[in-house]
């Protein structure tokens, strides 16, 4: 879903490692629970870890589920990245911003605040020499390898950590669960909108005060994460469609609406296997549709609100195997 607005960070249309303005300084306290630190954060992660793990039946990548809601130095503007290195030894290693409640991670007893020094003996990257980079899409690129390390060894078993604790450290083992492979933050940003760049899905902050409930913010995800699953972008980039405003003409505005459609289908099942009422992206798709308007480029790709009426019937039905409306 991408939704015509100002170009705040045009970059992030077409890249999700492109453009996460930095953190101011946090103004909680440095052993705040998990529930009450970056709420807006732990609410997306939550979402989006219920969808990865009861939905995994509909994934064939398995991928690491930890619940794990990680925060990293160059993230934070001067101010915070100080703040952050006083409280929490945010240079020393990858932060523990949140674990989302009953996961993996916080069974292995991680907690906000702990910072992770290595995994399976090996260092993570300096988080001073990232904070240091001052082009965002290095540094981001950074931070992503950083997170794929700890991927990478879940995906091979449990995985042993070396964490930094209130200046104590401690080996932690984290054993992942199964789940479909979704890998998603949030942006903030004044933009309304949610997109995949084919590997991470990004909510803005902007659509998470949009949507009405987690029901409706799931069926966003759900949209996102399929388009991942059914590897719109690389499918795209095959065809020679562009990005800008010629993607909305002619041959790859279909071309695009079709991913769109598909992403609508499998989206409501993703929601729907995760136990949230998929009935929910009627009412989140009327409000879209309104706030955008007479947005011709959206329009031609995107399925209308009534094509969308039309595959919530039918995938209901589908999903309730009755054969009614």
């Amino acid at each position: 879903m991408k939704i015509p607005g100002p170009a705040l960070c045009a970059a992030a249309l077409l890249a999700s490692a492109a453009c996460w303005p930095a953190r101011a300084a946090p103004t909680q306290a440095a052993d705040a629970p998990a529930t009450t630190l970056r709420t807006q954060d732990l609410r997306v992660a939550s979402v989006g870890y219920r969808i990865a793990e009861r939905a995994r039946a509909l994934c064939a990548d398995a991928y690491p589920v930890t619940g794990l809601l990680l925060h990293h130095l160059p993230e934070y503007d001067e101010a915070g990245r100080a703040l952050e290195i006083e409280r929490h030894a945010l240079d020393r290693g990858p932060g523990v911003l949140a674990t989302v409640e009953g996961s993996p991670a916080a069974r292995a007893g991680l907690r906000a605040g702990d910072v992770l020094l290595s995994v399976n003996g090996v260092p993570f990257p300096d988080p001073r020499a990232m904070a240091a980079e001052r082009d965002r899409r290095t540094w981001r690129r950074q931070v992503e390898a950083t997170e794929d390390m700890i991927e990478a060894a879940l995906r091979a078993g449990p995985a042993r950590f070396q964490i930094l604790r209130e200046g104590r450290e401690f080996p932690l083992v984290l054993r992942a669960g199964r789940g479909c492979p979704l890998r998603i933050r949030l942006a903030r940003s004044r933009q309304l909108n949610a997109f995949s760049d084919g590997r991470r899905v990004v909510i803005t902050s902007r659509l998470l005060d949009f949507v009405a409930s987690d029901d409706e913010l799931a069926t966003v995800i759900g949209h996102e994460l399929a388009h991942v699953l059914l590897d719109h972008k690389e499918r795209l980039e095959a065809e020679d469609v562009p990005e800008g405003l010629l993607r909305s003409v002619g041959r790859n505005a279909s071309r695009v609406r079709t991913t769109e459609e598909e992403a609508d289908r499998l989206g409501l099942k993703l929601a729907w296997a995760a136990h949230y009422d998929m009935r929910a992206a009627l009412s989140f798709w009327e409000r879209l549709h309104r706030r955008v308007g007479p947005s011709l480029p959206f329009f031609r790709t995107h399925p209308s609100l009534g094509a969308r009426r039309r595959l919530l019937e039918e995938v209901a039905a589908e999903l309730r195997g009755d054969g009614e409306g």
